[in-house]
């Protein structure tokens, strides 16, 4: 049975996720902690649970899901795991953080690790999906034995993710999630990268961009 701890940091409102293991293993995906209270709930959190962090996962490399990176693979001595089709994204960080004037207190440089078509650390294990139209690199992490699926910014309540910045695609995106995500049974829980859970039925039947 794994553990899903949402929390939503940074300006952007951006969901974090802490996926653990009854046997303490856990991972933390799309870590946004950008303020100093969010970087210390996390580590609150991860102390009071005993849990030992494994990794960092990215469903993508856009900003918002990328505050807390550095922060969290440098105070865990842990890897940070993407898609090679998103270092571009993930290698302008910086830049992006001053195109926005947001500042960074830190220099962000952890070597990114790339995925196959599936993730397994321990008894935590994922079916990669490659769901590129947000950004090249996007993908989710999709738990068949849990039946939930981390997916980013492809798929929103009632909403889909945004194409208009750089590496984006409309086209693409629907294609992720009509072949990807709708592949999955209709009750699998969807966590997303903003706003609320779903699932695959109620967006398969009424989300408006998806007609």
């Amino acid at each position: 049975m794994l553990t899903v701890k949402k929390f939503t940091f940074n300006p952007f409102s951006e969901n974090t996720y802490i996926i653990s293991s009854e046997s303490k293993n856990s991972v933390i995906i799309d870590p946004g902690c950008y303020y100093d209270h969010e970087k210390n709930e996390l580590d609150t959190y991860i102390s009071n649970n005993n849990l030992q962090l494994k990794c960092v996962l990215h469903t993508h490399s856009h900003l918002d899901h990328m505050f807390g990176t550095s922060y969290i693979s440098k105070k865990y001595n842990i890897n940070v795991w993407i898609h090679n089709a998103d270092k571009i994204t993930y290698d302008s960080f910086h830049k992006v953080c001053d195109l926005y004037s947001i500042p960074i207190s830190n220099s962000f440089n952890p070597n990114p690790k790339y995925f196959n078509e599936t993730f397994q650390y321990g008894d935590i294990n994922f079916k990669i999906l490659f769901v590129p139209g947000h950004s090249p690199g996007h993908v989710a992490f999709y738990n068949k034995e849990n039946n939930f699926v981390i997916n980013g910014d492809c798929l929103f309540e009632n909403s889909i993710g945004r194409t208009d910045l750089p590496g984006g695609d409309h086209s693409s995106l629907i294609k992720s999630i009509k072949e990807n995500l709708f592949k999955l049974p209709d009750n699998t829980l969807v966590y997303c990268g903003h706003g609320n859970e779903t699932n695959i039925k109620k967006e398969k039947s009424g989300n408006p961009f998806l007609r």
